[in-house]
């Protein structure tokens, strides 16, 4: 740990002195203003950190896998789908980046969640970790663990507000009528399995192939629904067996053998918002009766076959107030950080920030 602190301390030291013959701060690129008077200076390795997020994400949306080169220059000057270029974006959306994390800060500031030692000793542990797996492509990019670790703490601060701030006793306590009726019309218990539906990953298939795969989920579901053998009693045996029954019918027609009884989910707690199913999917989840079977049209020829079990006697509202508050609110924390940081400003100095350039990312 040592030697890669002290690493890292050079290559930043590297990076800034080239800064500082042309007479800037080598320490920041920045400060930002808020509320209650806050002004902080952005140091060099939290910009280089929030950057490297953004790009980062860029790539993975584009399916560059790792082992491919990235022309990085070429690929920031390629137009955004907003008419300007990738470069561009990734300027503006580091800027909102800087702004979301310190509104975060400010939030979690107004909290006791930083007394909690447990937490606090988590947190430093789960980091610890994730620069173990991730130092090497952090000391490329001049991320020393310092910066890593500030960046690090921020986005786990931003997963324990939601629950301090509409959990019991918060600031925007979720009502009681809320819950209720989240729990009445959102919360479920299904056995389910998400078809197979993509030839390649990241391409879409064509109408025709999305109209053979609604036909073999409906033909599918009919089958379920007839499906009479004494000796096949569950859902998730049922389900799988039945669609088994068309895996060669979709090998033939995506070109890979997919066991369907280790896709098939059984009994599982679903909640409007936990991420499993998009939101139309789960909009029609929710309509279905307990005891029966359906099938659901997710986007691009997915189909999902659900059945829907009563809830448990586990599943009340006490036992799944912070799922709850998973599902619901933290939607609603996402609209309430957006607000805190229209309260914040930034400034950053152009000339640094063309110095840490993306252009120099390595992925």
């Amino acid at each position: 740990m040592i030697i890669r602190k002290t690493a890292a301390v050079l290559l930043i030291a590297a990076l800034c002195l080239s800064l500082a013959s042309c007479g800037y701060n080598p320490e920041t690129v920045g400060t930002i203003t808020g509320p209650d008077g806050l002004v902080r200076e952005i140091t060099c390795g939290e910009y280089l950190a929030a950057q490297y997020q953004v790009v980062y994400e860029i790539v993975q949306q584009a399916g560059i896998t790792d082992n491919q080169q990235i022309d990085m220059k070429k690929l920031m000057d390629l137009e955004a789908a907003d008419g300007g270029t990738i470069r561009d974006f990734v300027a503006r959306s580091v800027k909102q980046t800087l702004i979301n994390r310190t509104a975060t800060d400010y939030l979690y500031d107004k909290t006791d969640l930083g007394d909690d030692v447990m937490t606090q000793m988590y947190y430093e542990n789960y980091i610890q970790n994730d620069w173990a797996q991730s130092s090497q492509f952090m000391l490329q990019n001049g991320i020393g663990y310092e910066s890593f670790r500030n960046y690090e703490m921020q986005i786990l601060k931003g997963t324990q507000l939601p629950y301090a701030i509409y959990g019991k006793g918060g600031e925007k306590e979720l009502s009681e009528e809320f819950v209720n009726e989240f729990m009445e019309t959102k919360v479920g218990r299904f056995t389910y399995i998400k078809l197979p539906y993509r030839k390649v990953m990241n391409v879409d298939n064509t109408q025709a192939e999305n109209n053979t795969l609604k036909a073999y989920a409906n033909e599918i579901l009919a089958a379920i629904k007839e499906e009479k053998r004494a000796d096949v009693v569950l859902p998730k045996d049922i389900i799988a067996e039945v669609a088994g029954g068309y895996a060669d019918r979709y090998q033939n027609m995506l070109g890979y053998h997919q066991e369907m009884d280790s896709i098939t989910n059984d009994n599982q707690l679903l909640l409007d918002g936990d991420g499993k199913f998009t939101a139309a999917e789960y909009e029609q989840i929710f309509k279905v009766e307990v005891g029966e079977y359906a099938v659901i049209e997710g986007a691009n020829g997915l189909y999902s076959i659900v059945f829907r079990h009563g809830l448990q006697a586990e599943d009340t509202v006490d036992n799944l107030f912070n799922n709850i508050i998973t599902a619901a609110a933290a939607p609603m924390f996402q609209e309430y950080l957006a607000e805190t940081a229209e309260k914040f400003t930034i400034e950053l100095d152009e000339k640094a920030t063309a110095y840490y350039s993306p252009d120099k990312i390595v992925m």
